[in-house]
């Protein structure tokens, strides 16, 4: 009877705990917002600006050679 409930217990934990997600790379979540802003998802723009405007300023400038149509507001 105490295996059994062991063993169910188990189960259940195994069932109910959620994997980790695999951490995405700075490109591919920046890539994601711009995507989802391009169709006019306005919490999208939000963050894309909000995690350009914190990266630090090598990968910035890596960024900016790469994807320029994510700094679009700065052709202004």
């Amino acid at each position: 009877m105490v295996r059994g409930l062991i063993a169910g217990s188990v189960l259940v934990l195994a069932t109910v705990t959620p994997a980790m997600a695999q951490q995405q790379s700075v490109p591919q979540i920046l890539a994601r917002l711009h995507n989802l802003c391009s169709q006019d998802y306005t919490p999208a723009c939000i963050k894309l600006g909000i995690v350009i405007a914190r990266l630090p300023p090598g990968p910035t400038r890596k960024l900016r050679r790469e994807h320029p149509e994510w700094w679009w507001w700065e052709r202004w």
